[in-house]
């Protein structure tokens, strides 16, 4: 039977940095890797909150990418 085995994973924290001409927002990202594989959603979110809360920028969201490969 075939499973999964785990890569890597990485976590992106999407910000507004502000508005443009049209006053639509302007949402920034940073990207951060060597995500743990068992790290929780509440554990990246207060991650997450905790660096965009050391900018003046507001917190939109945060996205887990973990890439797998399926072993033989």
């Amino acid at each position: 039977m075939n499973e999964f085995g785990f890569l890597s994973a990485t976590l992106t924290v999407f910000y507004q940095t502000g508005v443009d001409e049209f006053n639509e927002p302007v949402i920034k990202s940073s990207t951060f890797r060597n995500v743990a594989m068992n790290a929780t959603a509440q554990q990246l979110h207060t991650v997450a909150s905790t660096i965009v809360g050391l900018t003046d920028y507001d917190y939109i969201e945060s996205v887990k990418t973990q890439k797998e490969s399926v072993t033989a």
